[in-house]
C-alpha cells in the first residue's frame, strides 16, 4: 500500500522537495552560526520546533495511530459525516498523544510558558472591569494576549469559570470547537459536487495533515480556523447556489467572530471582498456583497456598543497590536535581510506542514488536472483570493516570528478546494502520505511556543 502510494505520489518530487527543505535548513543554519541574524529560531522552516527527540512515553498512542491509520484509509469512503468527524478526533488525539501523554499534548500548551492567554485569563478577577480597561493595559499584557483583541483571553476566561479554574473543560471545549472544521470540509466538498465517498476522504485528509493534526487539539488558532472555514463554507454556497439564508448567515458569523477573536481576521474581510468584485463585474450576482456590506454594518454597530457600554475601542485595539508587532516600523526597510528570510520561512512553514504528499501533486506536471491555474473557475477564485490575500499580508511584514503553520491555519481549508478534482485513488495516496508524515512528526518533535 505505501509503495503504490508513493509511486502514484511521484516519489521523485516528494524527495525533490524534501532536498530543497534540507538544503534551505542546511544554508540559514550555516548563516546563524556565523553570526548571521536571518530572524528565524528554529530548524528552517519549522519555526518553533523542540528536538529531534524521541518521546518514549508517546510510543504506544504512536503504534496504535499506525494500527488505526490504514483501515481508516481502505474503508475511508464508507463514512458518513459523523464517522469521519469521529475517526478524525480519535487520529487527532492519538497524534497529540505521541508528543509525550496527556499532560504534554492538552495541558502544557496552555500553561507551559508565561506567554499564554491562559496566563492572562486566570488574572482576570471581573470581566467587564477586565474590558473597559484593555486599550490602556494592552502594551503591559503577555505576546498573545496584547496582540489579540480581549475576546481571545475573554473565550478562555469564560470557559476557565465554568469551573474552577477547569483546564480539562478548556481543552475538550478546544478540541470539540476545532474539530468541527472537519465537518465543515465535509460540507464544503458536498457543496462543491463531489460524491459522498470523496467527501469523506477529504474530511479524513484534512484531519491529518501535520498542520491540523498537530495543532488543532488544544491551539487558540484552531479555533479561530473553524470560524474562517464557516465563512467559507458560506462563500461557496452563495457562490455555487446563489444567495441564500445560511450561506448568508455562515458569512456573517464566519466574519463577525474571526475578527472579534484575532485582528487578523481582516483575511477574511480582504478575501471576501475581492471575491465579490469578481462575482459583480463577472457574474453579476449581488449575493456575497449583501452579505459582506451587512457584516461591515453590523461590525460598525457592534464596535459603537462596545465603545460606548464597554469603554472598549476595537479600532485603537488593532492600531495598538500593530504597533506592537511592528515596533521599528516595516520589517523590509530596517531589516531587509531578516524580512527576505523570514518571508521564505513562513511560506515554507505552510508548505511543509500541509504534507510533503500534497506538495508533489502542485508541482508535478501530470497533475495539471487540478486546473488551479484557471481564474475563471468560480471555486478557483476562491482558492486564489485566499492565496493572493495572504500573499499581501506577508509582503506587508506579517508573522515576523513564523508560526504560520498554526497562526495560518485558516488557508488550508482554501488548500483543501484546490485539490477537489483529484480521483480517489490518488487521494487515497495523499491520505496515508499526510497520515505518515504527521505521526513521524508528531513522535519525535515538539511545535508549541
Amino acid at each position: 500500500m505505501i509503495t503504490n502510494s508513493l509511486k502514484r505520489l511521484h516519489i521523485n518530487t516528494m524527495l525533490k522537495i524534501l532536498a530543497v527543505f534540507f538544503i534551505l535548513a542546511v544554508l540559514n543554519h550555516i548563516l546563524v552560526k556565523m553570526g548571521i541574524d536571518t530572524g528565524t529560531q528554529g530548524i528552517f522552516p519549522i519555526s518553533i520546533f523542540f528536538g529531534p527527540t524521541v518521546h518514549w512515553s508517546g510510543l504506544p498512542y504512536t503504534v496504535l495511530f499506525f494500527i488505526l491509520l490504514f483501515p481508516v484509509i481502505k474503508y475511508s469512503t464508507r463514512f458518513n459525516i459523523f464517522q469521519v468527524w469521529v475517526v478524525g478526533l480519535i487520529l487527532i488525539m492519538l497524534g497529540n498523544l505521541a508528543q509525550g501523554g496527556f499532560d504534554e499534548a492538552f495541558y502544557k500548551p496552555f500553561y507551559d510558558s508565561d506567554i499564554q492567554y491562559y496566563h492572562e485569563a486566570v488574572r482576570i478577577t471581573d470581566c467587564g472591569e477586565w474590558l473597559n480597561s484593555f486599550n490602556d493595559i494592552q502594551p503591559e499584557l503577555s505576546d498573545h494576549g496584547r496582540t489579540h483583541p480581549p475576546f481571545a483571553v475573554l473565550l478562555h476566561y469564560v470557559i476557565l469559570n465554568i469551573g474552577t479554574n477547569n483546564l480539562l473543560l478548556l481543552t475538550v471545549s478546544f478540541i470539540l470547537l476545532s474539530s468541527l472544521t472537519i465537518i465543515l470540509i465535509w460540507q464544503i466538498m458536498a457543496i462543491l459536487g463531489l460524491s459522498k465517498q470523496q467527501c469523506s476522504q477529504f474530511a479524513l485528509l484534512f484531519s491529518l495533515i501535520p498542520a491540523f493534526n498537530i495543532y488543532s487539539a488544544v491551539s487558540f488558532d484552531s479555533v479561530i480556523a473553524m470560524c474562517s472555514t464557516m465563512c467559507l463554507l458560506g462563500i461557496i454556497s452563495t457562490v455555487k447556489r446563489g444567495i441564500n439564508l445560511s450561506g448568508t448567515l455562515l458569512i456573517i458569523t464566519g466574519i463577525l467572530v474571526t475578527n472579534s477573536l484575532t485582528f487578523g481576521g481582516t483575511f477574511l474581510l480582504a478575501t471576501t471582498g475581492l471575491i465579490t468584485i469578481k462575482e459583480i463585474i463577472v457574474n453579476k450576482r449581488y449575493g456575497l456583497m449583501t452579505a459582506l456590506v451587512t457584516s461591515i454594518f453590523i461590525g460598525i454597530l457592534l464596535h459603537i456598543a462596545m465603545l460606548q457600554y464597554f469603554g472598549y475601542d476595537h479600532i485603537k485595539a488593532f492600531l495598538t497590536a500593530s504597533k506592537l508587532e511592528n515596533e521599528n516600523g516595516f520589517l523590509a526597510l530596517h531589516a531587509p535581510f531578516i524580512y527576505f528570510i523570514t518571508r521564505l520561512e513562513d511560506v515554507g512553514e505552510i508548505a511543509l506542514f500541509s504534507s510533503i504528499g500534497i506538495l508533489s501533486l502542485l508541482f508535478h506536471y501530470d497533475y495539471r488536472q487540478l486546473r488551479v491555474r484557471d481564474i475563471l473557475d468560480d471555486v478557483n477564485t476562491i482558492f486564489l483570493a485566499g492565496v493572493f490575500t495572504l500573499a499581501l499580508m506577508f509582503l506587508a511584514g506579517a508573522y515576523k516570528t513564523g508560526e504560520t503553520a498554526r497562526a495560518c491555519l485558516y488557508i488550508y481549508p482554501f488548500l483543501m478546494i484546490a485539490l477537489r478534482n483529484l480521483d480517489q485513488q490518488t487521494l487515497r495516496s495523499v491520505i496515508l502520505v499526510a497520515g505518515l508524515q504527521t505521526i513521524i512528526m508528531q513522535t519525535f518533535g515538539g511545535y508549541f511556543w
